[in-house]
């Protein structure tokens, strides 16, 4: 059992391959079981405690809405039966404590070098509504990837981050129009590992003590700005434009992890471990636009109502990086059934199929959701499936 649990959090600690490491904040926003199981399209277009990770002018919506808890946690792997036996046996192989690292992990190789596999979670709340916003969220990315087991290798990517934002509703000519701007004060850490290091975790050290986990460790402190625009055409139909990480050069310094974590828990950052603090790096602004369609009557939607989404994401990183167009297309479907307790859904994630539902009772929430996303440059060239839910206390 002890080392079951040393393993999991060893993923936990090896975080997410990011594109564009170097100038981009990668928010790690949750991989929220509604929006994936929209195709990843509900963020132009988002509601409620989403719209801290999406669209701010969401902010501005005459309801307001105090999430208490939410907690969001996500798997990186195929859910196949074989996989989910293979889960299974590695457990097995780490209840005996002669067990080998590698010949545990053996199991899942075939995932780690196809689909990759890693896990996540986060968790926040706030207040979202009525002109104002506010709320505190953080969150962990894991995920390893190599074209060998041995040489898998990931980063650890964790953030907590303060939101703070204000609203405002417009009317001109009949059309409604909402604005919204946060400032987010945020504190992230990378840390490069790989599989070699869960290995050790799991092995335990040579004089037979605890696993240190060490590693070299960048850490900075930011702020953001992020903008958004909505404008309801009528009941049916709206567009929404979120203007995200606007922000001056990032700054890390880097030192070991154990003294990152000793100086954060003293209140302040380390000192960088040579002496020489890195160049800053650029950040580009991710942009979304996207459009909703609700086809459904006003008076029928307590029965039944469907809503339309599709999204262009991020299309700057997009040109840099010469993706296809394709990389940047988000589409989805939402049914709600009696006031939204029970929902079904459908999109398509940079040309990939998704699914998911979602039941709301009162006050709890949980929603599921099968996944898979494009981090290559065109769809077919680095899938990543997986699967995603989250447990919402909401009022």
């Amino acid at each position: 059992m002890k080392r079951i649990i040393v393993f999991v959090l060893s993923l936990a600690f090896t975080g997410s391959l990011l594109i564009a490491q170097d100038t981009r904040i990668n928010l790690v926003a949750p991989k929220n079981p509604r929006v994936m199981g929209m195709g990843g399209s509900f963020v132009a277009m988002s509601e409620g405690y989403a719209s801290f990770f999406g669209n701010p002018a969401d902010f501005a919506s005459k309801k307001g809405e105090l999430t208490l808890s939410e907690v969001s946690t996500w798997l990186y792997m195929p859910l196949t039966q074989e996989n989910i036996d293979n889960v299974g046996l590695l457990a097995e192989s780490m209840q005996s404590e002669d067990s080998d690292p590698l010949v545990a992990l053996a199991p899942l190789t075939g995932v780690i070098t196809t689909n990759g596999l890693g896990v996540g979670m986060s968790s926040g709340l706030g207040w979202v509504g009525k002109g104002l916003a506010f709320g505190v969220m953080a969150g962990a990315d894991s995920y390893v990837y190599g074209k060998t087991l041995l040489g898998a290798t990931g980063t650890l990517d964790m953030q907590g981050m303060a939101v703070i934002g204000l609203g405002i509703p417009i009317k001109l000519f009949g059309i409604d129009f909402a604005f919204g701007g946060s400032l987010r004060p945020y504190l992230r850490t990378i840390t490069p590992v790989g599989v070699t290091d869960v290995m050790a975790m799991m092995g335990g050290s040579e004089d037979g003590g605890e696993p240190v986990f060490n590693p070299l460790t960048k850490v900075g402190f930011g702020l953001a700005a992020d903008l958004g625009l909505r404008v309801s055409i009528s009941d049916y139909l709206a567009a929404g434009l979120a203007i995200r990480d606007i922000t001056t050069k990032q700054r890390f310094v880097e030192n070991d992890f154990l003294v990152v974590l000793d100086a954060l828990s003293l209140g302040k950052l380390p000192e960088d471990k040579d002496g020489v603090v890195p160049p800053d790096s650029e950040v580009v602004p991710n942009i979304t636009a996207g459009v909703s369609f609700k086809p459904i009557p006003v008076p029928l939607r307590k029965l039944l109502d469907l809503n339309l989404t599709a999204e262009i994401q991020d299309p700057i990183t997009a040109i840099q990086d010469k993706k296809s167009f394709m990389n940047t297309l988000h589409a989805g479907v939402e049914a709600q059934l009696l006031s939204g307790l029970v929902s079904v859904r459908g999109g398509v994630n940079r040309g990939w199929l998704s699914v998911g539902a979602g039941i709301d009772l009162l006050f709890l929430e949980t929603n599921v959701a099968i996944f898979t996303e494009e981090l290559g440059k065109r769809p077919g060239d680095r899938p990543r499936s997986g699967v995603s839910m989250d447990f919402v206390i909401r009022f």
